[in-house]
């Protein structure tokens, strides 16, 4: 099955979810997917009552080598504390940052001072995405910006993905990015 297969697998399941059509459980901590697919998913998270901030620290707290990142709006110190800490245990982490979003709340100036690599959109569109794949298994994908507003006020969704073959394609499209369209 190709890349494109799963994600509108994907994207066929969440809207399932959405019209009551599959169950997605109680405490939203893992539904699966039919093991054919070898895909698990843990959520959905909406925004603000389900504290997508913490989801997704959690997440960055577990990442072993890589967390690749492209996000919107990025403000949200505790999230960009966890990524300063996660560079610090030795992960790699790279972050594509919207230009238009690039101000003194903006997390760009400190994960660069960090060391983190960083780079700034350089197309002439804007740079919507949010998602960020962590260790090539973990997808963490859906509306929500690393933002105090995404957090704590706006309607904002958040579904953690764990398949290979999805990350794998979410992070043939942050290649993409990195190498083609973006410079620092």
């Amino acid at each position: 099955m190709s890349s494109k297969s799963w994600i509108l697998s994907i994207i066929l399941f969440i809207v399932g979810i959405t019209l009551g059509y599959v169950s997605s459980g109680a405490n939203k901590s893992s539904t699966q997917l039919p093991s054919s697919s070898g895909v698990r998913i843990s959520g959905p998270f909406f925004c603000p009552e389900d504290h997508c901030s913490s989801v997704v620290v959690h997440w960055i707290s577990r990442a072993n080598s890589s967390i690749d990142l492209a996000i919107y709006s990025f403000t949200l110190d505790t999230i960009g504390d966890a990524l300063v800490n996660a560079h610090e245990r030795g992960v790699t982490v790279r972050v594509i940052f919207e230009k238009t979003q690039i101000n003194q709340w903006s997390e760009y100036s400190k994960l660069k001072s960090a060391g983190i690599q960083v780079m700034i959109d350089r197309n002439d569109k804007y740079m919507h995405n949010k998602f960020m794949v962590i260790d090539g298994k973990v997808v963490l994908t859906g509306s929500y910006n690393y933002s105090k507003q995404a957090d704590t006020q706006n309607d904002e969704n958040l579904i953690v993905i764990i398949s290979e073959d999805v990350a794998k394609a979410y992070e043939s499209e942050f290649n993409e990015m990195w190498e083609g369209k973006f410079g620092s």
